[in-house]
């Protein structure tokens, strides 16, 4: 009975670099719906896959700037009448929605599971107590969603330990496994690939230093600013890239701190493009930082630098420690703090032996805790075991 397949649902999956986790499990026993068309800084189309059984639906929601602010992102109303026909010629046991249970999404998928006699599996990153975040009639109707959604689930997929710890104390006896939604691609991200970067950025005589991700409060570039002005290497570089909402700020900030000849912008770059750019650093840093509540839950681009053998400096916040280890595959720091972030780009800028050491370490460490392969055994394990 526990060898019937599983439906999986969720705008996270409509992302191919989070959907590339499924090229290892057994495909026959996987079935997908997923958004047709899914809106965010992309615009992502769903497409067909050789193997794979995929059916694309129309979301109503996108996220906080559509339909009922936010409660039904990546919900695909559809669901209700495809389930029939899927139960029907597929006989699947279990409906998995990457979804949140603070999301009337996920209250949604799971009636329309039950309904159909199906047992029901979400995900969660949530890493901060509602009580930290919400207050009020908010923080009183959020746990209410989130207690209804765990009585309806049969098991939750937890993306780091502070989730799992939160799901426990609103529901102590619920099936519960830690691991992120996806893994990481370590045969594309993988240290000894050619790069010309050196060459187009003229990083040549330069230990380079490398950030990417959102432009944003909460990735503390403002604190790595500061903190590169303090080096000691004043012949390193930084490289940034991304977009966001801070990044005229950021640009600003450079030109006041005379740093414009050793920090070079660069505008979002393809995924695939990265591990070369990775292959090129000697350091890679992640300065994140609590804002209004949140707080990092588990950070692909540090695990992605990792596994091209890249020391990374990153803060002491949220379930960053899950993914890089203190002293063994980089450094962690107080988060706002660039006094200590300075001191923490000096040791490793200053010791060649140390950063490949710290690098190698992080690699083996990705490959055996996060890997697709890694991932696709957990998710296929739990799944098949609700």
């Amino acid at each position: 009975m526990k060898d019937k397949g599983v439906i999986v649902t969720g705008h996270p999956y409509a992302y191919p670099y989070y959907f590339k986790v499924f090229t290892f499990v057994d495909k026959a026993k996987f079935i997908f719906v997923l958004p047709k068309i899914w809106r965010a800084r992309l615009v992502i189309k769903l497409e067909k896959i050789a193997g794979f059984k995929i059916y694309g639906l129309n979301a109503l929601s996108y996220g906080r700037q559509s339909f009922f602010g936010g409660q039904f992102k990546g919900w695909l109303p559809g669901i209700l009448w495809l389930l029939p026909y899927l139960r029907l010629r597929y006989q699947p046991r279990v409906l998995y929605s990457c979804s949140e249970p603070n999301l009337l999404t996920t209250l949604f998928n799971g009636l329309v599971a039950k309904c159909f006699g199906l047992r029901y599996a979400i995900f969660t990153w949530q890493n901060i107590p509602a009580e930290n975040r919400l207050h009020g009639i908010k923080l009183r109707l959020s746990l209410f969603l989130v207690r209804l959604n765990l009585w309806l689930a049969d098991g939750v997929i937890c993306g780091n330990k502070k989730a799992e710890l939160i799901v426990k104390q609103l529901n102590k006896t619920i099936k519960t496994a830690i691991f992120p939604l996806s893994g990481v691609d370590v045969e594309r991200f993988k240290p000894g690939l050619v790069s010309d970067w050196k060459q187009r950025l003229n990083l040549f005589d330069h230990k380079t230093i490398l950030f990417y991700g959102a432009l944003d409060k909460r990735k503390g570039l403002n604190i790595l600013l500061d903190a590169f002005k303090i080096v000691q290497d004043q012949s390193s570089k930084l490289v940034v890239v991304g977009r966001g909402p801070e990044a005229e700020k950021l640009k600003q900030q450079t030109s006041l701190l005379g740093l414009g000849g050793r920090v070079i912008f660069i505008d979002w770059m393809d995924n695939a493009k990265l591990p070369e750019l990775l292959n090129t650093a000697d350091i890679f840093v992640y300065p994140s930082v609590p804002v209004g509540g949140w707080e990092e839950q588990f950070g692909y681009a540090m695990a992605e630098a990792s596994a091209c053998a890249l020391p990374v400096i990153s803060t002491q916040t949220g379930s960053i420690a899950e993914v890089v280890l203190n002293e063994k595959t980089g450094i962690l720091v107080e988060p706002n703090n660039s006094t200590a972030l300075a001191l923490a780009l000096d040791k490793l800028l200053a010791d060649r032996a140390l950063r490949e050491g710290w690098g190698h370490c992080g690699r083996d460490y990705v490959v055996e805790n996060y890997s697709h392969k890694k991932i696709a055994e957990q998710l296929t394990n739990f799944l098949f075991n609700l």
